[in-house]
């Protein structure tokens, strides 16, 4: 029976030393894929959000080109008014 025991701890000695070291290791890498995964997933946002600010920033020159733009064409308006008025005012004298 003594013998039978002794066999017995030769087996489940190092059977649960290896299973304890294992856990640790497998506990170590299943960190490191998490951690491996959240830079995966910070890169994937930071690349949306440069995508982003490119697009806004593409956006903000359309507009103040647009706004720019929309300037001058009222001043062109408001001088085209001006010389409809001096022309109806031309008009209007020569017909009376």
């Amino acid at each position: 029976m003594g013998e039978l025991a002794q066999d017995l701890l030769m087996i489940v000695i190092p059977a649960i030393l290896t299973w304890f070291l294992a856990r640790r290791k497998n506990d170590a890498d299943a960190k490191n894929a998490e951690i491996e995964a959240e830079v995966k997933a910070a890169e994937f946002y930071r690349s949306l959000l440069d995508d982003a600010m490119t697009r806004l920033d593409k956006a903000i020159a359309t507009i103040n080109q647009q706004e720019e733009k929309i300037k001058r064409l009222l001043l062109e308006v408001e001088h085209l008014t001006d010389e409809l008025r001096k022309y109806k005012q031309l008009n209007g004298k020569t017909i009376s």
